[in-house]
């Protein structure tokens, strides 16, 4: 099945409306990377609203394609992902990379620190929390260190802009000279009785 790509202006807009195979996820990196050169687009806009579930291969593919997309000079926004479509593995591996993104942060930074995960169990819904905090020199600027692309330290990291994109909420505090704490929510979202 062919994903439909308009161009709108600079943009590129493509809806998945239906399930894809691999092969099909394959043909749209390629017609997406293609038309981003011909248009010289400045972002590529992929709504996946309509998929039913999103394996580990789609969620790569996508992931490549907002890359090769990068390298070309334009910026990718993926929209209309639900919990729901995503498979156990990727929503399992979405929580590692954030804490591995947090534990980088600390070591990187302060040197020393903790993090801890617990269970949550909120008005009918289950997730889970993790703290990550340090007696680190703490952050200068809050709003500039969530700006995404922001680093000081020369990293290609996620940083903590995508530690919030990655969960469902986020807080932070830090002061200078006392350290810094995130706190991160995952809720799950359960699958629809058949």
């Amino acid at each position: 099945m062919e994903v439909p790509i308009l161009k709108q202006g600079e943009f590129l807009i493509a809806t998945i409306q239906a399930a894809l195979s691999d092969a099909d996820l394959e043909h749209l990196r390629m017609a997406l990377i293609q038309r981003v050169v011909r248009f010289r687009s400045r972002a590529v806009i992929v709504d996946v609203t309509a998929m039913d579930v999103m394996d580990s291969f789609a969620s790569r593919t996508l992931k490549e394609i907002a890359q090769m997309i990068r390298l070309r000079g334009a910026e990718t926004v993926i929209v209309g992902i639900a919990l729901r479509v995503i498979s156990p593995r990727f929503a399992y591996v979405t929580m590692l990379r954030a804490i591995s993104e947090l534990a980088r942060n600390i070591v990187t930074y302060a040197k020393r620190g903790e993090i801890t995960l617990s269970a949550l169990a909120e008005s009918g819904r289950r997730g889970i929390r993790i703290v990550a905090s340090d007696q680190g020199p703490g952050i200068a600027d809050i709003r500039q260190a969530l700006r995404d692309g922001f680093s000081t330290s020369g990293s290609f990291g996620l940083g903590l802009p995508g530690v919030r994109r990655l969960m469902d909420e986020f807080e932070i505090s830090s002061a200078s000279g006392q350290g810094t704490t995130v706190m991160v929510k995952k809720w799950r979202q359960e699958r629809p009785e058949k």
